[in-house]
């Protein structure tokens, strides 16, 4: 099954493999890190949420890519669209290691994904789902060009804002907002 990659001016987005276990471990193993992710996993549990994001391309037909660095072939992170069973909607989630914040590439992958479902997946608008203590993700949501539509209990039990993510004049599909790499393309 081929997975979609897109290309943006500093990333190469791809599906997760599992050679991406050591940036999973790096990030889910980290209390401080995983905070928003619902703290620290064990190993055990690292490798099972890997198995689960690479299971939701196959089940769903989208999910979370890794972001790669172009210029050094580095995974910094994993941004992408999730909606796992029992979830009451699709959302826009993302995950940086530590030394890759604050430079931007979120909010550039963030808008080549939202500007792929939109496009590609027909989607009219892209949530994300945030608690309002998570000042930074709040910050980038609102640098996507989010509006709060309502707060929520999740599944998890968790209140969250929700965040409506529609594409703007500065994300159309190409434009800003990458360009998707067809399989004959994409290195092997």
């Amino acid at each position: 099954m081929q997975f979609p990659r897109l290309e943006t001016e500093r990333l190469t987005l791809r599906a997760p493999e599992a050679r991406d276990l050591r940036a999973y471990t790096a990030f889910y193993t980290d209390s401080e890190a995983a905070r928003w992710k619902g703290g620290a996993l064990r190993h055990d549990q690292v490798w099972r949420r890997l198995a689960e994001d690479i299971g939701h391309w196959h089940l769903k037909g989208f999910g979370v890519w890794m972001l790669v660095r172009r210029d050094d072939g580095q995974v910094v992170g994993g941004t992408g669209l999730w909606h796992p069973e029992g979830w009451p909607r699709h959302e826009l989630t993302w995950w940086l290691l530590p030394h890759s914040r604050g430079t931007g590439l979120a909010l550039e992958a963030s808008r080549a994904i939202v500007s792929f479902a939109v496009n590609s997946l027909g989607w009219p608008s892209v949530e994300t789902h945030i608690e309002a203590s998570n000042l930074p993700a709040l910050r980038l949501a609102r640098r996507l060009g989010g509006e709060v539509i309502g707060h929520e209990t999740f599944p998890d039990g968790v209140e969250r804002e929700v965040i409506r993510l529609a594409p703007t004049p500065a994300m159309p599909w190409g434009e800003g907002g990458g360009r998707e790499i067809r399989a004959e393309e994409a290195p092997a």
